[in-house]
């Protein structure tokens, strides 16, 4: 499959995320924030951001793969 459908369909599918996902995520990925840090910033727990960054992770895959959420 060509690549440039495949990130239009992930870009797609981080666009439609909550922005709250989006944000902890980004600080992890693009921040270069450790999860702590991360939790602080956002004001959660870190296990939140585990969360998030899973649920992020997933759902990114999923878009790649071409599946619905």
């Amino acid at each position: 499959m060509m690549r440039w459908l495949r990130l239009r369909r992930m870009r797609r599918a981080f666009r439609a995320l909550p922005e709250r996902d989006r944000a902890i995520f980004g600080s992890v990925r693009f921040d270069d924030c450790d999860y702590i840090e991360t939790a602080e910033r956002h004001g959660c727990t870190v296990a939140e951001v585990e969360q998030t960054v899973a649920r992020v992770l997933i759902a990114l895959g999923r878009a790649e793969r071409g599946e619905q959420p």
